[in-house]
């Protein structure tokens, strides 16, 4: 055996009663299987084999990366188009990644990177094998299936017969009905196929909607009894929600006007998601009242997007209100829709208020963009006793609200502050004090000096910044009566007050005001 490949194998024996320090240097040398030789890399992972399943923690990582590392050289691969190349290559390591994914089992979170090698290669032998292993041997993390399918979405052609209809029978598995169904969705939306793959499973897919219906109309009230914590219940329920969006477009394609009574089912559900989907799934079906919801809908921020999407496609803009076509009403639902993402607060906001609209360039915008602060509202429940939350969020350029108050803030701050989140340029880099080397840290000493000279007190560095050469310090300090944030460079010294103990810029935040403020000033002069 290779002496590299040898190393990389003791790395797996060892790794979990190794420090951080050599872990790391474990990892390094784990990237390098995606350089290695066909045979090399089939030799590895048939190894891998003789390592007991379940992994430790630490091999589980290991393992990702040199996974990784496969799936990186396998992605470049396809981008230069050199399949020919190495088509026996992949051939010949397709049975070793089937074999290592089986080997593994369920609980190993390296399997969703094994399929997506498969997905990446794209031909029919590994679709097919690719389907067998989402059918009879499931991953059970949705973020696996979400990496074993992507590939497929960004692939210009597809071998759809490999995968259908045998995916179909994988319905069954939930956290894998959506995505396939979504999978089908777009193999027909782009004519990769004569018919809907699922064409031939309308009835069962009209069964699945009426039961999901059901399902979600009662879910609150028969989790609750269940048991089921709050974060449980949400999983299910966004969970459901996916795949009732997913039915419903499927349906639509299909074109079984027999499915109507199950889409007017789901209309009914209170969801707006769910809701839009049903709408434009029966106005596809030439049904008026679909029509009519659809139209209706483009008042509700949440949902506005893809009611505009849909009523493009669909010949019915001219009936839309102008005044939610308009684009701060499309900037108003870009910031809705974030904030209602399950990451962020998984519902849209009581009210939404304009505090600030201006065009102006924008980085990595090659023309002047319109630019929206929105101030936005939630009423939150707190020892049953009711509360507000708010905050300014931006939409435009992007859609982003800090968890920091910006309330006191003038607009031109706060568009630095997002726009400083957002930049990123290989000239533009930060780190945290506590790990700066001698030289960094002489660097900090030195501007903190500058914050003392300038009657600064009690001054914590947190953060040093790299701006295009200028070297800029974030710190906690105090000015006067003051405690605030101050970033300081050679030329310079802002300072933000903390008037909002609860939810007070921090440092992060300060230094992203300072970016954006150089920024901005570059581009709009």
């Amino acid at each position: 055996m290779e002496e590299r490949l040898e190393a990389i194998l003791d790395d797996f024996r060892r790794v979990a009663s190794l420090p951080v320090g050599d872990r790391n240097r474990c990892a390094r040398r784990a990237g390098w299987l995606g350089e290695a030789e066909t045979g090399q890399q089939q030799e590895f992972l048939r190894a891998l084999h003789d390592i007991p399943a379940p992994l430790e923690p630490a091999q589980e990582i290991l393992l990702k990366t040199a996974v990784g590392s496969l799936v990186q050289s396998r992605r470049d691969a396809a981008a230069l188009r050199s399949w020919r190349h190495e088509a026996d290559a992949a051939a010949e390591l397709q049975g070793a990644i089937v074999g290592l994914y089986r080997h593994l089992g369920p609980p190993s979170a390296a399997r969703g990177p094994l399929l997506a090698w498969l997905s990446i290669g794209g031909s029919p032998q590994e679709l097919g094998q690719l389907a067998e292993l989402l059918v009879d041997d499931p991953p059970v993390d949705e973020a696996d299936v979400v990496q074993a399918l992507a590939p497929l979405f960004q692939q210009q052609q597809l071998a759809v017969d490999a995968l259908f209809p045998r995916l179909l029978d994988a319905l069954e598995h939930a956290p894998l009905a959506a995505p396939i169904l979504d999978l089908a969705n777009y193999t027909r939306r782009r004519q990769m196929a004569p018919a809907h793959p699922a064409a031939s499973r309308s009835s069962q897919l009209q069964n699945m909607l009426g039961g999901l219906v059901g399902l979600l109309g009662r879910l609150g009230e028969s989790a609750g009894a269940a048991g089921d914590s709050p974060r449980d219940l949400a999983r299910r329920v966004q969970q459901g929600v996916a795949l009732a969006v997913s039915l419903c477009d499927a349906l639509a394609l299909i074109g079984d006007h027999g499915a109507t009574a199950k889409l007017f089912q789901a209309l009914d559900l209170p969801h707006r998601r769910i809701k839009t989907e049903a709408a434009a799934a029966l106005a596809r079906l030439g049904e008026e009242r679909g029509r009519e919801e659809l139209v209706k809908l483009a008042a509700e921020p949440v949902a506005r997007l893809r009611v505009l999407t849909y009523a493009d496609e669909l010949g019915l803009s001219d009936r839309i209100d102008p005044h939610h076509r308009s684009p701060q009403a499309r900037a108003e639902a870009e910031l809705t829709v974030w904030l209602a993402e399950p990451t962020q607060f998984g519902l849209p906001p009581q009210s939404l208020e304009l505090v600030d609209h201006r065009r102006q360039f924008w980085p990595g915008f090659p023309e002047p963009v319109e630019c929206f602060l929105f101030r936005f509202t939630y009423a939150v429940t707190v020892d049953e006793s009711e509360r507000t939350y708010t905050g300014i969020g931006i939409a435009g350029p992007l859609a982003h609200a800090f968890t920091a108050d910006l309330a006191d803030l003038p607009p031109a701050d706060i568009y630095a502050a997002y726009a400083g989140w957002q930049a990123e340029h290989q000239e533009i880099k930060e780190y945290d004090v506590e790990k700066l080397n001698r030289s960094g840290r002489t660097e900090v000493a030195r501007l903190t000096r500058r914050l003392h000279d300038a009657g600064y007190e009690e001054i914590e560095s947190r953060l040093m910044g790299n701006f295009f050469g200028d070297k800029v310090v974030t710190a906690e300090a105090r000015q006067g009566e003051l405690a605030g944030i101050a970033v300081v460079d050679r030329q310079e010294i802002l300072f933000f007050p903390a008037r909002h103990p609860r939810r007070p810029l921090g440092v992060r935040e300060a230094y992203c005001i300072y970016k954006g403020r150089k920024l901005l000033k570059t581009f709009n002069g």
